[in-house]
């Protein structure tokens, strides 16, 4: 088990190399060892469990009845364009914008290069290319990864909203990322219909959903932490 740790762990922050002190802070650096901890003292089977949790849901299907606001998560650009997976997140949008001709989509993800557009930013200009109004589409790019993301698409949310009677709001990521992104919302009080981007199973591989389990156990644990210590700081990033 803890060479499997160790690989996770290089594959995880090899994508994602803007994981540094100043984006997750002390407290997360804290909950990361605490998550490790957590994993060895169960001999693994609280990361099986939390994988397990991962390949359901990246098995997810896309049928919303009513669709309010589309969500469609950041991914990191390719010389200031979408890359092929940000591009099926896109598409996905695009046709749930058409089919729902009342929806607004809302793109996610702050500037990941020293120079060039943001992720909401590219987002945008991909979906005006391709005939969305310019009045349908609002962006949040003052993040960098998803749990600012979605608090601030809450807030965003939250100020537009015309009452409690508003249609839901879909949440458009990979596959492999639904399970994540579905359980922060959960925390910070969204309730998203999941669409995943890819067609039926595509998509959803093995080594990529360990990373994502290694970096939901750890978000769980975080969260576990925080609530039976009462610990308010880390309660006010979280929820």
């Amino acid at each position: 088990m803890p060479i499997i740790l160790i690989l996770i762990m290089e594959v995880t922050l090899a994508q994602h190399r803007r994981v540094t002190l100043e984006r997750v802070g002390t407290d997360g650096l804290a909950m990361f060892a605490l998550s490790q901890v957590v994993i060895l003292a169960t001999l693994g089977i609280s990361l099986l469990l939390t994988w397990h949790g991962v390949r359901c849901t990246a098995h997810a299907a896309c049928r919303p009845r009513e669709v309010g606001t589309v969500l469609v998560a950041g991914m990191q650009l390719e010389e200031g364009h979408p890359t092929p997976g940000y591009r099926l997140r896109l598409l996905r949008a695009l046709r749930l914008l058409r089919r729902h001709p009342q929806a607004r989509v809302l793109l996610l993800g702050g500037q990941t290069a020293a120079q060039g557009p943001s992720e909401a930013a590219a987002g945008a200009a991909f979906l005006r290319e391709r005939g969305v109004a310019n009045a349908r589409i609002r962006i949040e790019d003052r993040s960098t990864h998803t749990l600012e993301n979605l608090r601030h698409a809450r807030d965003l949310m939250r100020e537009e909203s015309a009452g409690s009677d508003d249609p839901p709001a879909v949440l458009v990521t990979s596959r492999y990322h639904l399970a994540r992104a579905l359980a922060i919302a959960r925390g910070l009080g969204l309730h998203l219909q999941p669409c995943p981007a890819e067609p039926g199973r595509h998509a959803a591989r093995g080594p990529v959903l360990w990373r994502e389990a290694w970096l939901l156990h750890w978000y769980h644990t975080g969260r576990v932490f925080a609530r039976v210590f009462r610990r308010r700081g880390m309660l006010r990033r979280i929820t």
